[in-house]
């Protein structure tokens, strides 16, 4: 665990000094250096492998190489990688109140599958020429606008600070296109049989308390089975941390 949050704070760091240096040369590379630079500028412009982008290239790659770790690992990138990801994570975790319970699975379902229309609108609008419009509400791009304002980007902002105050992780678990593409790469993982890293219990150890299960951050049902086969899983871990039987959950690769 300990692994875990530093890489998450000198993530955090590294955004922060990047979007620093942005503001102080009136540039905007924080911007351009976002993983869904893919969708936004890449896969649907055929910007691939288009240098000329400068540091939208360098979020093209990035996009990608997340997308194929995701076919083996999993969402790790949302875990320990993403600034806004650990952002939330430590909003909720500083002003969550004792006993706040998570949301019924039934409705946490329905709503979970939200990202996945709003990466499909993005999707529409970039092939119709129409990306800027979803850039106005990209949260990156309206900080790498600072100090001047982006409405819509600083209205998600908004969203992303105040969701945590109800539900931990709220951008990541029902709003984040990047994290509904990083979905379809592990389903696509799937179709081919690619063997992926998955949160392990193990069965004879486990005594079925459900703290795993009550503590999960993106409110998955642990408990189901042996993997955790979601892939809105995002490897924090805190179910091994909060299991009274150490060694009970790992991670393991599911042949």
């Amino acid at each position: 665990m300990k692994k875990r949050s530093l890489i998450q704070i000198l993530c955090f760091i590294l955004a922060t000094a990047i979007l620093v240096f942005g503001i102080m040369v009136g540039k905007n590379p924080i911007h351009n250096l976002c993983p869904y630079a893919v969708i936004c500028f890449g896969l649907l412009r055929g910007n691939i492998i288009n240098l000329s982008l400068g540091l939208a290239a360098l979020g093209i790659l990035l996009g990608i190489i997340f997308m194929i770790i995701s076919l083996f690992w999993g969402r790790v990138y949302c875990g320990s990688i993403c600034p806004l990801g650990s952002y939330q994570e430590w909003i909720y975790a500083a002003l969550r109140k004792p006993g706040q319970k998570q949301l019924p699975r039934y409705y946490e379902g329905i709503l979970s599958k939200t990202k996945y229309l709003i990466l499909l609108i993005t999707i529409l609008l970039v092939i119709t020429g129409f990306a800027w419009i979803y850039i106005q509400f990209c949260p990156l791009y309206a900080l790498s606008r600072l100090p001047s304002v982006a409405i819509g980007g600083l209205l998600t902002l908004g969203l992303i600070t105040l969701g945590p105050l109800f539900f931990e992780r709220f951008w990541c678990r029902y709003l984040c296109p990047y994290a509904a593409l990083l979905n379809i790469a592990q389903k696509v993982g799937q179709l081919f049989s690619i063997p992926r890293h998955k949160v392990q219990r193990n069965l004879e150890r486990c005594n079925d308390c459900g703290l795993c299960s009550l503590n999960c951050s993106m409110n998955l049902d642990i408990l189901s089975d042996e993997y955790v086969q979601s892939e809105d899983c995002i490897h924090c871990l805190r179910c091994a941390r909060v299991c009274p039987k150490p060694g009970t959950i790992t991670v393991k690769k599911e042949r």
